[in-house]
């Protein structure tokens, strides 16, 4: 009997680590994030912090691209109505026309994505590059800039709550999942308000470079990790 047992305590340990394994295949090195007037700037840069503790094991390269290659700010394309200035402007490596060949492109939200001319370039960048990518990743509102380059279309996603209506406008043809910290459909993973990006984030590099290594990255953050399924903003928001 323990012999029966312990076989069945090896395999489903064998099994959880299968699980939680590395992907075959080659590994993403290059990636990309698509930036516009008006993000999110914890939609940026939450991602780029779980990417610099990636970087310190697995060799990749991070790439800020826009339409003109210049400058990026994360002004809003309207004032607050505190009058508030918390602009900031970061650099920015490539423009849409002239960027490397990517493996990732992450696109953030953020306030401009209510700008259809404004992020009208960062869409059509979307389904032209989508077809060369290994992954494509969205946080926040930047799921409505897939859903209008017609990338989610018949697949599972989500989106920040609070913006739900906004967002989903776009997909007719796509299941939107409002109890969804992050989602992942085959190549894609959609996340929802601003802070689930770096969950969504982690999730993809344990997918693609297993646990051992998203745990790493986790504790070198010091960041309480929150699961796919662990969404309680749906609730608050009246979703589900």
């Amino acid at each position: 009997m323990k012999t029966v047992v312990g076989a069945v305590i090896a395999l489903s340990a064998a099994l959880v680590a299968a699980t939680n394994g590395p992907i075959d295949g080659p590994k993403p090195k290059d990636i990309g994030i698509a930036l516009f007037r008006g993000w999110q700037p914890m939609d940026v840069f939450g991602p780029i912090e779980a990417l610099w503790g990636l970087g310190l094991s697995q060799p990749i390269n991070i790439y800020l691209i826009d339409h003109d290659g210049d400058t990026s700010e994360i002004r809003p394309l309207t004032p607050f109505p505190t009058n508030s200035n918390t602009s900031a402007t970061v650099l920015v490596d490539y423009t849409f026309a002239n960027a490397p060949p990517l493996d990732v492109l992450i696109v953030p939200g953020g306030g401009g994505t209510r700008n259809q001319a404004n992020v009208q370039p960062v869409i059509d960048y979307v389904a032209a590059v989508y077809p060369s990518l290994q992954y494509l990743i969205s946080v926040c509102t930047g799921a409505s800039i897939l859903a209008r380059a017609g990338v989610l279309d018949g697949k599972r996603a989500t989106t920040n709550k609070r913006a739900w209506t906004f967002v989903t406008q776009f997909g007719q043809r796509i299941r939107w999942q409002p109890k969804a910290r992050y989602v992942r459909d085959r190549n894609i993973w959609t996340t929802s308000g601003i802070s689930a990006g770096v969950d969504g984030v982690l999730g993809w590099i344990e997918y693609v470079w297993g646990s051992a290594v998203a745990t790493e990255v986790t504790n070198v953050m010091e960041w309480n990790r929150v699961g796919a399924n662990d969404d309680k903003f749906g609730k608050l928001y009246g979703l589900w």
